[in-house]
Protein backbone atom coordinates (compact mmCIF):
# COMPACT_ATOMS: atom_id res chain seq x y z
CA UNK A 1 0.00 0.00 0.00
CA UNK A 2 1.43 3.16 -1.16
CA UNK A 3 0.27 7.10 -1.12
CA UNK A 4 0.88 9.27 -3.63
CA UNK A 5 0.12 13.03 -3.71
CA UNK A 6 -0.23 14.82 -7.50
CA UNK A 7 -0.79 18.75 -8.54
CA UNK A 8 -3.31 18.48 -11.30
CA UNK A 9 -6.90 17.84 -11.20
CA UNK A 10 -8.34 14.37 -10.55
CA UNK A 11 -9.53 13.82 -14.31
CA UNK A 12 -6.36 14.58 -15.73
CA UNK A 13 -4.55 12.37 -12.92
CA UNK A 14 -6.85 9.63 -13.96
CA UNK A 15 -5.50 9.37 -17.66
CA UNK A 16 -2.07 10.12 -16.73
CA UNK A 17 -2.24 6.63 -14.87
CA UNK A 18 -4.15 4.93 -17.05
CA UNK A 19 -1.53 6.29 -19.86
CA UNK A 20 1.38 4.71 -17.15
CA UNK A 21 -0.34 1.80 -16.90
CA UNK A 22 -0.99 0.90 -20.74
CA UNK A 23 0.87 -1.97 -22.14
CA UNK A 24 1.82 -3.30 -18.55
CA UNK A 25 -1.24 -4.35 -16.72
CA UNK A 26 -4.84 -4.27 -17.84
CA UNK A 27 -7.42 -2.25 -16.68
CA UNK A 28 -10.28 -4.22 -15.54
CA UNK A 29 -12.58 -1.26 -13.91
CA UNK A 30 -13.24 2.52 -14.31
CA UNK A 31 -15.47 3.60 -11.85
CA UNK A 32 -14.24 7.37 -12.28
CA UNK A 33 -11.95 7.53 -9.26
CA UNK A 34 -11.32 3.61 -8.81
CA UNK A 35 -9.13 2.30 -10.72
CA UNK A 36 -8.96 -2.30 -10.56
CA UNK A 37 -6.24 -3.34 -12.59
CA UNK A 38 -4.22 -7.07 -12.80
CA UNK A 39 -6.08 -10.03 -13.93
CA UNK A 40 -9.29 -11.56 -12.30
CA UNK A 41 -7.38 -13.12 -9.32
CA UNK A 42 -4.30 -10.74 -8.84
CA UNK A 43 -5.96 -7.63 -8.43
CA UNK A 44 -5.07 -4.12 -7.48
CA UNK A 45 -7.35 -0.98 -6.42
CA UNK A 46 -6.27 2.63 -7.07
CA UNK A 47 -8.29 5.05 -5.64
CA UNK A 48 -7.99 9.13 -6.11
CA UNK A 49 -9.03 11.22 -3.62
CA UNK A 50 -8.32 15.29 -2.90
CA UNK A 51 -4.63 15.61 -4.52
CA UNK A 52 -3.91 11.78 -2.84
CA UNK A 53 -3.60 8.61 -4.75
CA UNK A 54 -3.74 5.29 -2.53
CA UNK A 55 -3.06 1.76 -3.79
CA UNK A 56 -3.50 -1.57 -2.42
CA UNK A 57 -4.43 -5.02 -3.18
CA UNK A 58 -5.71 -8.47 -2.13
CA UNK A 59 -3.42 -11.45 -1.48
CA UNK A 60 -2.37 -12.12 -4.67
CA UNK A 61 -2.63 -8.50 -5.93
CA UNK A 62 0.31 -7.62 -4.19
CA UNK A 63 2.43 -9.89 -6.69
CA UNK A 64 1.59 -6.49 -8.84
CA UNK A 65 1.23 -3.74 -6.51
CA UNK A 66 5.38 -3.06 -6.86
CA UNK A 67 4.55 -2.81 -10.39
CA UNK A 68 1.48 -0.49 -10.21
CA UNK A 69 3.29 2.10 -7.44
CA UNK A 70 6.72 2.23 -9.70
CA UNK A 71 4.65 3.36 -12.97
CA UNK A 72 2.49 6.01 -10.49
CA UNK A 73 5.98 7.18 -8.61
CA UNK A 74 7.03 7.93 -12.39
CA UNK A 75 4.60 9.73 -14.09
CA UNK A 76 5.33 13.70 -13.84
CA UNK A 77 3.60 15.80 -11.07
CA UNK A 78 3.23 12.70 -8.90
CA UNK A 79 4.93 12.42 -5.86
CA UNK A 80 5.01 9.22 -2.79
CA UNK A 81 4.30 10.58 0.35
Amino acid sequence: MAKFNYSCDNKTAVQSVKRALTGKLAILKDTGNTLVVGSPMMTANITFKNGTVETNASLFGKVILGTVDTCIELIEGFSKI
